[in-house]
């Protein structure tokens, strides 16, 4: 019998929960091509990226954001010639096997959501600026408010970079300007926010709004619930760990590119707004 194949999930990304649910995705389909799944993520570690792959060989490679937009890291992959699919990728569509989500339709649907309930003052906590993601999710926010006529206040924006700990910290900025709704880029943010509105002695949704993005395990268990967009991310990862099984077998079939459908749940953190005063 053939020993398993190893493929390596390459990661830099502090979102525990979403590494785990791609890994849970891949890890059950990549076992029909004979593999097994090695998970590796450098957030907040003295290793690199380019270090673990140089550390041992693998049958192939499935990259998160923002590792799968690293062009240094592609390069290095593709001179080893090893087969490898890109998860979310922002940059170079083209360029390897692709599973991806509509970033900026998802941004711009969730913030839709605020308008539609009457919210002219909506706030963004963006994420980093390292990461494209951050980009595409807040040209999203721009949109669904210029399809309202609505202009983007710079009062209104504030830069967290996907932690819990900076919604809390970059919320009290939101706060001052007045908001009656907040998008968070992602739904640690968003938990953050929460947080800090609760020291604060805002009511969440009675005087702001909030919405996240992800559904993460923290979407449902912070209160109130978060509404949110969920990523899919179990479904992502199947659709990874396929591709990847498949390149595994067969390195010179011609990549794909998979865009898998999001979703809007809503849950208890948004509310109508009371506000009649528009927006400046």
């Amino acid at each position: 019998m053939n020993a398993p194949k190893t493929v390596l999930l390459l990661s830099d990304n502090p979102g525990e929960d979403y590494i785990a649910r791609l890994r849970s995705g891949i890890s059950s389909t990549i076992g029909a091509s004979g593999c097994i799944l090695s998970s590796v993520n450098v957030y907040g570690k003295q290793e690199s990226v380019a270090d673990v792959l140089r550390s041992m060989t693998y049958a192939g490679v499935v990259l998160t954001p923002p590792v799968s937009d690293d062009r240094h890291i592609l390069s290095l992959i593709e001179a080893s010639k090893t087969p490898y699919v890109r998860i979310a990728p922002l940059l170079d569509p083209e360029r390897g096997n692709v599973v991806s989500m509509d970033e900026f339709q998802a941004a711009s649907a969730i913030t839709g959501l605020l308008t539609s309930r009457g919210h002219r003052r909506v706030a963004i906590m963006r994420g980093p600026n390292s990461q494209l993601v951050s980009m595409r999710r807040y040209n999203g926010y721009t949109n669904a408010l210029g399809a309202k006529g609505i202009r983007v206040d710079q009062a209104l924006v504030a830069q967290g970079d996907f932690t819990r700990k900076s919604g809390q910290e970059q919320a009290a900025k939101l706060f001052a300007a007045k908001p009656t709704a907040i998008f968070a880029s992602n739904d640690e943010m968003a938990a953050g926010i929460i947080d800090a509105a609760r020291e604060a002695g805002i009511s969440i949704p009675r005087d702001i709004s909030i919405v996240g993005y992800d559904d993460n395990v923290v979407a449902s268990n912070v209160h109130p619930r978060l509404t949110t967009v969920r990523q899919p991310l179990e479904a992502m990862g199947e659709e990874a760990g396929r591709l990847i099984g498949e390149r595994t077998r067969n390195p010179t079939k011609p990549n794909e590119y998979k865009v898998i459908d999001f979703e809007i749940v809503e849950r208890d953190s948004v509310a109508d707004c009371r506000e009649t005063v528009p927006a400046s």
